[in-house]
């Protein structure tokens, strides 16, 4: 199943809105296969300026496990 979503960050009081579009696809675990599942980052905003190529170069790191447990977490609200 695909998943698109968006992880939000929001900080002191307005000053920087970070967000983060992703498309997330999981396959069920069966008696054959194991679950599976990945993370896409598609768009990444701070204060609606596209940063995208400035997150995959320097905060990809930082962002990912957080956003991939979002997606996770959230992964029955929004299927395609």
């Amino acid at each position: 199943m695909n998943v698109k979503g968006t992880y939000t960050i929001k900080e002191n009081m307005g000053s920087y809105d970070l967000e983060i579009d992703y498309k997330y696809y999981w396959k069920e675990q069966t008696h054959e296969h194991p679950f599976e599942d990945n993370i896409e980052i598609k768009e990444v905003r701070l204060n609606a300026m596209d940063i995208t190529t400035f997150y995959i170069d320097f905060l990809c790191d930082e962002f990912h496990d957080k956003v991939w447990r979002y997606a996770y977490q959230n992964k029955y609200e929004n299927h395609e």
